[in-house]
């Protein structure tokens, strides 16, 4: 054998034995997340490039579904013990896990201390059970109206801050000719973000959470004020025609035209604003009733959370810290277009996430939205109806309806148990 050909030999072997022996091997992480887009799909993986950065001898695996295949995999992928890492809901859809035992506390991690120093109490609770967090907190959207200031200022209109103002502004833009309020109900969520806003505004937290769970009837007399108002604006013309049949996003261009005065969205959609008139876009929150000093805003919250089955703790909790570093959630956040939840992260927003922001802060408690404060089949009900009754208008039909779906889904429950 000659020298060149010894040399190559030794070179094999090294080579085998770098890949073969474990020391050498390189540690997995296996995260599954909800990534429906391009902006989702960069901020995870930038978040993962960047952990391997610091950490070499680490690799991160992300598997990824598109939003409602996750929501449908989700409880397997619990107990399949397949994943270290998952992406989820916070409130009521994190909470029904909790109490299965599927989801694993995360305060040995970040401490207690450590997560009032990060974030309001507000956010702190909805990942909280029996006084453990059990989730990590990465982002989070308001929801509130977005409107074209041209507009507003060619009508001499100013942001409404109370019921009767919005009134006021709606009758305004109504008699111009321009619809008052774009509503994209067959989005399904849009109809439903108006009920929870204004059983919020109404009723208040502790009621709207006590519905959310199924622990109120829908016959109640709070529920029936909380349609009224929904049925005056409607057959006053404030909505926009045919709204039954537009998406939520068939909405953006008519906002930066000025061809509508407002609409309730989440701040993400500002991603879907060109850049040349973002700064032509306002905000504000939901209006209040008359006599009300303190608001409760719809903010989703999202997290990563960590199976029981996970059996890879050490690389686990390493991951999360490095999540919950400000700067790593402020990117992660800036390249979904949203806000983090995490108070050091808010140097880089834009005026309009801004403004989100300060609301939230500002509110005496935050949900979730409907459908997850409220167990999936309750809220898979629930919401159509509340579609339905933007168009058809009928209180009575429709407390009737939702209530038999409350006490149905009661019924069921309780015979699981017996």
């Amino acid at each position: 054998m000659g020298e060149k050909e010894h040399n190559i030999r030794i070179l094999v072997v090294a080579l085998i034995a770098v890949v073969t022996f474990p020391g050498f091997a390189k540690q997995e992480l296996k995260i599954a997340a909800s990534i429906s887009n391009s902006s989702q799909r960069a901020a995870y993986y930038n978040l993962a490039r960047a952990y391997e950065d610091a950490n070499p001898n680490i690799q991160i695996n992300i598997t990824s579904y598109t939003s409602e295949i996750y929501k449908t995999k989700f409880p397997q992928m619990l107990v399949s013990n397949q994943y270290d890492i998952l992406y989820w809901h916070a409130g009521e859809r994190l909470f029904e896990y909790i109490e299965q035992n599927k989801i694993a506390a995360i305060d040995h991690i970040i401490t207690t201390t450590e997560m009032e120093q990060l974030y309001d109490q507000a956010v702190i609770d909805a990942v909280s059970f029996k006084e453990k967090s059990y989730a990590l907190p990465i982002s989070y959207y308001q929801i509130g109206f977005y409107y074209p200031k041209p507009l507003f200022s060619r009508l001499k209109l100013s942001e409404p801050q109370s019921w009767q103002q919005f009134l006021e502004v709606c009758e305004i833009l109504k008699k111009n000719n321009v619809p008052p309020i774009y509503i994209g109900s067959k989005s399904n969520w849009p109809a439903t973000a108006w009920f929870d806003y204004l059983n919020l505004r109404l009723n208040g937290i502790t009621f709207h959470k006590e519905l959310m769970r199924g622990h109120i009837s829908y016959l109640d007399v709070r529920i029936t004020n909380v349609l009224k108002k929904i049925q005056e604006i409607t057959t006053a013309g404030y909505f926009i025609e045919n709204h039954q049949d537009l998406e939520w996003k068939q909405g953006l261009p008519l906002l930066f035209r000025n061809l509508i005065g407002m609409s309730m969205l989440g701040n993400y959609a500002v991603q879907g604003f060109p850049e040349t008139v973002k700064n032509d876009i306002g905000f504000f929150k939901f209006p209040v009733f008359e006599g009300q000093s303190t608001y409760y805003e719809e903010v989703p919250l999202d997290v990563l959370v960590m199976p029981v089955t996970n059996n890879k703790k050490e690389l686990t909790q390493s991951f999360i810290k490095f999540a919950a570093l400000s700067n790593n959630q402020e990117q992660f956040n800036n390249n979904l277009g949203i806000m983090s939840p995490h108070r050091g992260a808010q140097q880089n927003n834009s005026s309009l996430a801004q403004e989100a922001y300060e609301t939230i802060v500002g509110a005496e408690g935050i949900t979730q939205f409907f459908d997850r404060d409220s167990k999936k089949i309750y809220g898979d009900q629930i919401m159509p109806l509340i579609d339905a009754f933007m168009v058809n208008l009928n209180i009575e039909y429709t407390q009737k309806s939702l209530e038999e779906v409350r006490l149905r889904i009661l019924s069921d429950e309780s015979n699981k148990h017996n």
